[in-house]
């Protein structure tokens, strides 16, 4: 079995975003991005901006705002600390009401097979519920939740398929989310910032814990 970090981003929830603010003058007047940093596919509307650029893609509805870095992993960090940090400085009047850190795995069983692997990891014996599962063709996941990092970290865990090389492959996807509610707090810029420093810990965290189900080999 193989294990694989496909995604990893930064979202933070407001009670109204404008993303017609977004533009390309306000993220270089901002110091967000260099003039030849813009990648093709960026667009800018009163409704939504989606930035390409060279190290990070961000996605800025009404709702929300969107920020997955495009640098080498140790360099992650220092980006949306960066980044991300500034976006929240130069807009301190928004509402903010949420941060989230989002960490995404999937694992490839190779030889194994979901159904077994699934199985194995998730299936509760002598469970009614389950029992009514415990046939051939049934595949397994989970829901966790507990209270690390300074805030909630979140697991959703779920077979899947998905196209690789042209053909229908299935997967185990780990969905990893780190939230802070930013609502009630009294400097929810600040506690977005330390959220963001929380970045490597938070990643490094659920690779420890993805990587357990090594040990059902």
């Amino acid at each position: 079995m193989t294990l694989k970090l496909v995604g990893a981003n930064v979202v933070i929830v407001a009670q109204q975003f404008n993303p017609s603010i977004i533009s390309q003058l306000w993220l270089v007047r901002n110091g967000l991005l260099q003039e030849d940093d813009f990648r093709p596919g960026c667009v800018f509307s009163d409704m939504v901006a989606q930035v390409n650029a060279s190290q990070f893609r961000m996605l800025v509805v009404p709702d929300q705002c969107q920020f997955s870095p495009a640098v080498p992993s140790d360099q992650e960090q220092a980006l949306v600390v960066d980044k991300v940090g500034m976006i929240a400085r130069s807009l301190p009047h928004t509402p903010f009401r949420a941060i989230g850190l989002n960490f995404l795995w999937h694992l490839d069983p190779a030889d194994h097979d979901v159904r077994s692997v699934s199985r194995d990891l998730f299936f509760v014996a002598n469970s009614p519920l389950y029992e009514e599962f415990a046939v051939q063709d049934a595949r397994f996941g989970a829901y966790m939740s507990k209270d690390a990092f300074g805030g909630r970290l979140k697991l959703d865990v779920k077979p899947l398929t998905i196209q690789h090389e042209g053909r229908d492959e299935e997967r185990i996807q780990f969905a990893f989310n780190f939230h802070l509610d930013l609502g009630n707090l009294e400097d929810p810029v600040g506690s977005i910032e330390e959220s963001l420093h929380r970045w490597n810990e938070v990643r490094e965290g659920s690779s420890r814990i993805v990587h357990l189900t090594k040990r059902e080999e």
